[in-house]
């Protein structure tokens, strides 16, 4: 009975390879990180991103999440606080910037903004682990469109802009630069580098 249950699970890892293994969106992981990538997608569940944001509680999965990145950042962002200090602003779903979704990538993003802002409202940048929403890359949406991009399949970088105290509104020199990291190990996003300053 006992080699009957070791010889099930082995084959239902060699399952969830072989499914992982067809995902898009990089070069597709060999056989011992796809366990390891099964592992941490079903442990506890993820907290929420790096400085903050709250994201409900992703449900464990062996496969990638919704293909399609209107539908995912559409679902993210009901859930996501109006904008502080905006009175009756709210967010854009359909207005993000999807690009940097991807359905099978450890660490995916999507940039939102204010609906009928100006250059400096804010813009909520959302993480994805596999599909799952984790929640904003940081607590305080900060205005201007930042620039993001992938280094890694489990990592991106942020470039942050502000405008300095001699800067017209609408034109910012300032910026500053963030990585964002999956840690496995954790369940979590991992952040280093600078936010912009208070004003």
């Amino acid at each position: 009975m006992r080699t009957t249950r070791i010889g099930l699970t082995l084959l239902s890892t060699a399952a969830v390879a072989v499914a992982l293994a067809g995902c898009s969106g990089g070069d597709a992981p060999g056989p011992t990180e796809t366990v390891t990538t099964t592992a941490t997608a079903t442990a506890t569940p993820t907290a929420p991103a790096a400085g903050g944001g709250t994201a409900p509680s992703p449900t464990p999965s062996a496969t990638c999440g919704p293909d399609d990145a209107g539908t995912a950042v559409t679902r993210a962002t009901a859930s996501l606080p109006a904008p502080a200090g905006l009175s009756g602003a709210r967010w854009d779903a359909t207005a993000a910037d999807t690009s940097g979704y991807d359905a099978c990538a450890a660490l995916s993003w999507s940039v939102v903004p204010v609906a009928e802002g100006t250059a400096s409202s804010p813009n909520a940048i959302l993480l994805f682990h596999e599909g799952t929403y984790l929640g904003t890359a940081t607590k305080e949406q900060y205005p201007f469109q930042p620039t993001v991009r992938r280094t890694a399949d489990d990592a991106i970088a942020v470039t942050y802009r502000y405008a300095r105290a001699s800067d017209a509104n609408a034109d910012p020199s300032g910026t500053t630069d963030a990585t964002y990291t999956w840690d496995g190990d954790a369940g979590r996003v991992q952040m280093t580098g600078d936010v912009p300053p208070e004003p």
